[in-house]
């Protein structure tokens, strides 16, 4: 990895706790790249926006010996990650209460112009989830 300047990477997670072991394997994911020195955003989007409420139960389960998601989401924010939640999924279709209010990202959010504009400059891989 060029030290100067790093690599900058955003992970879509679009899964739920209907595909638990798919979102695990995203935030693990996510871990391992910054904590390797890589600049990396999550982007919850779709069914992956529950992982921003609070207490969830499905955040407590391990998976095939990965970490519970709460304890990933803790380690990204001390490894300087930055988790966003999609604007078009809490304005249009939230499934949180509040629009989002119950949320341990209220306030984070990013449209899916910026994602698309970050995808395609070249500069920034995205892996989804």
């Amino acid at each position: 990895m060029n030290q100067q300047q790093p690599y900058d990477l955003q992970i879509m997670i679009t899964s739920g706790p209907e595909a638990l072991g798919r979102a695990v394997l995203g935030f693990a994911f996510a871990l391992s790249a910054a904590t390797s020195g890589v600049n990396v955003t999550i982007i919850l989007t779709l069914q992956g926006k529950i992982w921003a409420e609070k207490n969830i139960p499905a955040a407590g389960q391990s998976v095939n010996g990965f970490k519970p998601i709460g304890d990933y989401m803790d380690l990204l924010e001390d490894s300087g990650a930055v988790v966003r939640l999609c604007s078009s999924c809490v304005e249009d279709n939230c499934t949180l209460p509040d629009n989002g209010k119950n949320t341990t990202l209220a306030g984070s959010y990013v449209g899916l112009t910026e994602v698309a504009i970050r995808t395609t400059s070249g500069k920034t891989q995205t892996v989804v989830f």
